[in-house]
């Protein structure tokens, strides 16, 4: 479920960019669907794709009634990575992407000063480089 995948990544991007996002989402009463969310990605099963946009939801709507708007969506569209990506030579450009591949997040080399690291799982995002 693209959509899912999507929200996840902008919710991840969110919560790895701001630290005090994970407290503003608890502030505005999300803080259990937050958890049971997390759990749930960093799962080793496969997590019910519905029960995961439901709490993406909750999410949303709790922290958009709090003034944080758009925490889980995100203008960029879902696209899948193009072909050609590998761990290959270490003179390629660097690219991080989920390392549970459970969302579509994608951060280049370009965009950050140090390694991205995952939000849900806290470990250091998948580093790949574009052939």
């Amino acid at each position: 479920m693209s959509v899912v995948r999507e929200r996840l990544a902008a919710l991840c991007d969110q919560i790895a960019r701001h630290s005090e996002m994970r407290q503003a989402i608890g502030d505005a009463d999300a803080g259990p669907q937050l958890a049971e969310l997390l759990d749930a990605v960093t799962a080793e099963q496969t997590p019910d794709q519905g029960r995961l946009l439901v709490l993406l939801d909750e999410i949303e709507e709790a922290c958009s009634r709090d003034g944080l708007a758009g925490i889980t969506t995100s203008s960029k569209q879902y696209t899948p990575l193009p072909a050609g990506f590998s761990e290959s030579s270490p003179d390629e450009p660097l690219t991080w992407t989920c390392p549970l591949r459970r969302c579509n997040r994608t951060v280049f080399d370009d965009e950050v000063a140090t390694p991205p690291s995952c939000a849900a799982a806290g470990t250091p995002m998948a580093a790949i480089r574009i052939l």
